[in-house]
């Protein structure tokens, strides 16, 4: 078992992540039972409490992998673990629940009956609000209880880094800033070796392999930024940019399925980083509406009930109709701020000339 963690120092437990052990039906692993019974007892405060173990996947897939040698560990072994199942769906899902989305945007003046109903068929906002929930569940686990979670998922690599990465967004209001959340993806995607080259599809190659993982990423933290919009320094431009860049391979930062591609490939030398650019830009993705203090409040907690899972027409519906997207309130605020700075600055080069 090899374990990825982050640590959290103020609320004295970690975030740790891996994949599916080889348990099987009997089998266990000496070495695994004695490495996560150290890592609960580096607990401080809940030493004796039980280590939080949170698979992504639905109860039963976990069971049918047992068949093949995989699955889960035995709970009857690991008799002081917490076990949880929180029944986010796998990367092949994800791929066809993206397609069936498209195809509802691609609709031709459809009734709202329609479009409702091909939105629910689609089940795009459920597979969001699993992926919301869970990383809510493990920012509460961390931050509230001060119980260190491990987060398994198939490879350890898709959902697990989902849910990982938006858990420490919602528990750190570092990661809340522009620059905090590229070191997130830095640390949390690209270090720890998501297949961004076969979950994007930049090569022709098994289509089974591609998967939206970091689309629903991207997507679940606009939709905490809707209930939070001022706890976060960047605006939905800078989410726009990270994650078409991602695919427009116009930068070097995600290519490749690991650190170890990039550097065979020598990126750092032959192409330019993507927080390079975003860094000089930074003007143009700053949130108007940013409050430093609301960033501090703690632990955010979105509730995903149904009513508040949006549906992102500016992901989706940017072009619609072949005519330019449409301004949105965030953009016009925006602009409304630099006419407004540039106003305060023309009054003050006024007064020092009168």
């Amino acid at each position: 078992m090899q374990i990825n963690y982050i640590g959290f120092l103020c609320y004295k437990a970690t975030i740790m992540r891996c994949s599916q052990p080889l348990s099987g039906f009997s089998a266990h692993c000496l070495e695994d039972e004695q490495l996560l019974h150290c890592i609960r007892k580096t607990n401080p405060t809940h030493s004796s409490a039980p280590l939080c173990i949170v698979d992504t996947r639905p109860a039963v897939n976990s069971a049918v992998c047992r068949v093949t040698v995989t699955g889960s560990e035995n709970a009857n072994i690991y008799s002081d673990f917490k076990f949880v199942f929180l029944s986010i769906e796998n990367i092949h899902v994800m791929r066809d629940s993206l397609h069936k989305l498209v195809e509802v945007c691609e609709l031709r003046e459809p009734s709202v009956e329609e479009f409702l109903a091909a939105l629910q068929s689609s089940g795009w906002l459920k597979h969001i609000k699993s992926i919301v929930d869970t990383s809510a569940f493990i920012a509460t686990t961390v931050g509230d209880e001060g119980v260190s979670v491990l987060v398994q998922c198939s490879d350890g690599g898709d959902i697990a880094a989902q849910v990982c990465s938006l858990a420490s967004l919602l528990l750190d209001p570092f990661y809340r800033t522009l620059q905090g959340f590229m070191i997130l993806v830095e640390k949390e995607w690209l270090s720890f070796g998501h297949k961004f080259t076969d979950r994007c599809g930049y090569l022709q190659g098994d289509q089974k392999e591609t998967s939206p993982i970091f689309t629903q990423f991207i997507e679940a933290v606009w939709q905490v930024m809707q209930q939070f919009p001022c706890a976060f320094q960047f605006n939905e431009r800078f989410l726009l940019a990270v994650h078409d860049h991602a695919f427009s391979c116009q930068f070097g930062t995600f290519i490749g399925n690991c650190e170890k591609d990039r550097v065979d490939l020598r990126l750092s030398e032959r192409t330019y980083s993507l927080w390079g650019y975003l860094l000089k830009h930074m003007g143009e993705f700053i949130n108007p509406l940013y409050r430093r203090e609301d960033s501090q409040l703690g632990v955010l907690r979105p509730v995903s009930n149904p009513q508040n899972i949006k549906f992102w027409r500016g992901m989706y519906m940017r072009f619609e109709g072949w005519v330019h997207p449409k301004e949105s309130v965030m953009e016009r605020l925006c602009i409304m701020k630099d006419q407004s700075s540039s106003l305060e600055d023309h009054i003050k080069l006024v007064a020092k000339v009168y």
